[in-house]
């Protein structure tokens, strides 16, 4: 009994290692077909079976090219929009993982700044075994919420890959710029920093600014809190830090009650992650790909898409007004496919 017994990994090794039919595998296994397509689909839920186009290929998708060679990336991939059941998230989340596999390498020291995407990331991320890697976290922390934590997407990621976890123990935000510099004060606290500046890769997504964006449904963010960075023309937030349109970070009150990594500090890490996408966040990804932030872009095609068109405002695209005549100010939006 080669595989004591367990018809879900018999079933896995005739269909996808000899190549069996789904009717020779139910023949073979005396079951019927419908059992073999049940059997099929537990092992790839449960990691018996792991199936992954190589990322390398999503590069040489023609819209991804013209992507790297506009923002002067490493690379970037683009994930086709299909299933539109499942959150685009999720899907760059997946393409994202199969990347990681490639970039991390032993020794790495991998900063991650939390998001839902990069949370989708730490889920997908298959087992590995990676010596002397350690993954820590380069902004502070909201209250997690019932299907969101900012500190599982630093502990998923290093347990998926065996490396060590060093996780942020503080408030992204503080009540006061005292309280911020009692913190930074505390020895286990400038310790974490030092490794978190150690960094030479970083993971990151990309929020907007809209009330249903994750910085503000996790609570690390408030409206009101928002609002004077965003007359001051913010856009995005990345790793905690506001925006604006040309890429450069936007300052305000709350960056001197801000606990990590500084965008400043974040283009010091030679690597630069982003994993985001979706046409509601063209700008804010726009702006911080003509900030510099990113290296390597992973993203979906309707974001790619907004990202090559003529320009257009996302107030504008969503409320399906017409293109304003082109002002040729730096980091005006693009228009998305369909609009």
């Amino acid at each position: 009994m080669e595989f004591g017994g367990d018809l879900l990994v018999w079933a896995a090794w005739l269909y996808y290692e000899e190549q069996m039919t789904q009717e020779a595998v139910a023949e073979s296994l005396g079951v019927s077909r419908a059992t073999v397509i049940n059997l099929l689909q537990e092992a790839r839920k449960r990691s018996v079976v792991s199936i992954a186009v190589a990322p390398t290929h999503l590069q040489s998708v023609g819209m991804a090219r013209r992507l790297a060679q506009k923002y002067r990336l490493k690379s970037c991939l683009v994930v086709p929009d299909s299933d539109p059941r499942l959150p685009s998230y999720e899907k760059i989340g997946r393409a994202g993982a199969r990347l990681m596999t490639q970039l991390l390498a032993p020794d790495d020291v991998l900063g991650v700044a939390w998001g839902r995407t990069v949370l989708a990331l730490s889920h997908a991320l298959p087992v590995m075994a990676l010596p002397h890697v350690s993954v820590v976290q380069i902004a502070g922390s909201a209250i997690s919420t019932e299907d969101f934590s900012p500190e599982f997407c630093t502990s998923n990621i290093a347990n998926r890959i065996g490396a060590r976890c060093v996780n942020l123990h503080a408030p992204g935000i503080v009540s006061r710029k005292e309280v911020k510099e009692t913190l930074m004060a505390e020895p286990s606290v400038k310790e974490q920093f030092r490794v978190i500046r150690s960094c030479n890769k970083v993971l990151f997504g990309v929020a907007g600014v809209s009330s249903d964006s994750m910085s503000l449904l996790s609570g690390y963010l408030t409206a009101e809190a928002s609002r004077p960075y965003l007359e001051r023309g913010a856009v995005g937030v990345l790793a905690g830090r506001f925006v604006g349109r040309d890429g450069r970070p936007v300052i305000g009150a709350l960056d001197d009650r801000m606990i990590g990594l500084t965008l400043d500090e974040l283009t010091l890490i030679p690597e630069r992650i982003c994993i985001a996408g979706g046409a509601e966040k063209v700008e804010a990804i726009d702006a911080m790909l003509r900030g510099g932030y990113a290296t390597v872009l992973v993203t979906d095609e309707a974001a790619a898409a907004g990202l090559e068109a003529p320009s257009l405002r996302a107030s504008d695209r969503l409320a399906g007004r017409r293109p304003r005549r082109a002002s040729g100010r730096a980091g005006v939006m693009r228009r998305s496919a369909g609009a």
